[in-house]
């Protein structure tokens, strides 16, 4: 009998392949979602730094530090941890559609590989019959040749 040969078999490629690649892209997002956060943490690290610098020289009394600097000093940092915070949302939301993306593509592929199972099963079962034919042929052979000739 023939060799077992699934028909989708492209399709199941296919999928697996689509697959492969939306797991590629969400791990590259799960990468930048990690730079995001490393960056987020610096900035708030910094921002201590200089608010703790501030506190320090306004403690101190030191009269070089002007309020228009501290002031723009603390919106610049203020600001920049907005963006990125802003730039985390988008980037966790990416990653929210990519993990969809991707479960949808592993349902197509495991709904490929039930077919591909079920018409295995039945090459199987049609595989059987044929042998047991086969079998059933020789037997009656045997038997009607060994009651001929007595």
């Amino acid at each position: 009998m023939k060799k077992f040969k699934f028909r989708y078999e492209s399709v199941l490629k296919m999928r697996m392949d689509r697959e492969d690649a939306l797991k590629n892209e969400l791990a590259k997002l799960l990468a930048k979602r990690q730079t995001v956060v490393d960056e987020l943490d610096s900035l708030k690290a910094r921002f201590l730094e200089y608010s703790n610098w501030v506190e320090e020289g306004l403690k101190s009394g030191n009269s070089s530090l002007q309020m228009h600097e501290i002031s723009s000093g603390k919106s610049y940092y203020r600001t920049n941890l907005s963006r990125t915070s802003e730039k985390l949302a988008r980037v966790d939301n990416d990653i929210e559609k990519a993990k969809k993306l991707l479960v949808d593509a592993m349902r197509e592929r495991k709904v490929m590989e039930k077919l591909k199972e079920k018409d295995f099963q039945n090459y199987i079962e049609e595989y059987n019959k044929s042998e047991a034919k086969a079998i059933e042929e020789i037997v009656n052979y045997k038997s009607n040749k060994a009651g001929g000739e007595e």
